[in-house]
């Protein structure tokens, strides 16, 4: 589908969600929550509009980088000027156009106030490192990069599964703590939403990837609490986010 029909026709809607209350006590305590989903999935463009509706979210906090404000500007615009954007980003999923049509209209609605990018990792990198970086350093820095959100608002910071470990992950010498588990050490009590879906097909890295069902997620959308601060989001079924053609 072309770039610019994707940006037009679609539209989020609210969806209906089982238990949809059951993090804003949390929320309402730490004026922060943590969102992981799997890159490149249309759905989760739905539940972020509905999560901000329905939690009185007023402050969305992105995994990208400042360098797509313009271009959510003009989509916020109508003017949608793909000039002002990489289109690389939409291979890689972090931020589909349909996320990014959401975001634009929930600004629209002025029921977001603000929109902060908490990935600034790759956009000060020395191209001629004979090194390349570290992955921990950017963990490292979209945890500090939330770490300096202030609590003025109701914030929900939305990033995918992988810098959402809540625990270590070990590869023989390879050590991943993930920006949550960073977030956590310093802010142990901030609330966290883990998107587990049923079954379906997401689009990333240039692939369409299928999900393999999971026979213990329902039919329907439901918050299941995991423990005071922790939730799961079920998600009866995954779509790949629409495909530009080049």
């Amino acid at each position: 589908m072309n770039k610019h029909k994707i940006i037009k026709t679609f539209l989020p809607k609210q969806l209906d969600i089982k238990r949809l209350e059951l993090p804003r006590p949390a929320l309402q305590k730490s004026n922060l929550i943590v969102y992981g989903e799997i890159h490149g999935i249309k759905e989760n463009a739905n539940v972020v509009y509905t999560l901000v509706k329905k939690l009185g979210v007023k402050r969305l906090a992105i995994e990208a980088s400042p360098a797509v404000s313009n271009f959510i500007n003009s989509v916020k615009t109508g003017s949608c000027d793909f000039s002002l954007v990489d289109e690389d980003l939409f291979d890689s999923s972090i931020l589909s156009l349909e996320m990014i049509k959401t975001i634009a209209i929930l600004l629209q609605q002025n029921q977001l106030k603000e929109l902060v990018f908490i990935d600034t990792f790759f956009d000060n990198l020395d191209e001629d490192a004979v090194i390349s970086p570290s992955p921990q350093e950017r963990e490292k820095q979209l945890a500090k990069n939330i770490l300096g959100i202030d609590d003025s608002l109701p914030t929900l910071c939305i990033m995918g599964q992988w810098h959402t470990q809540p625990k270590v992950v070990t590869d023989g010498e390879t050590r991943h703590e993930s920006a949550l588990y960073r977030l956590k050490k310093v802010k142990p009590n901030v609330p966290f939403i883990h998107n587990v879906y049923r079954q379906g097909q997401l689009f990333n890295d240039g692939k369409i990837i299928e999900l393999p069902k999971n026979p213990s997620i329902p039919p329907y959308y439901e918050i299941v609490q995991k423990t005071d601060i922790d939730f799961e989001l079920h998600i009866p079924e995954a779509t790949k986010i629409s495909l530009c053609k080049k």
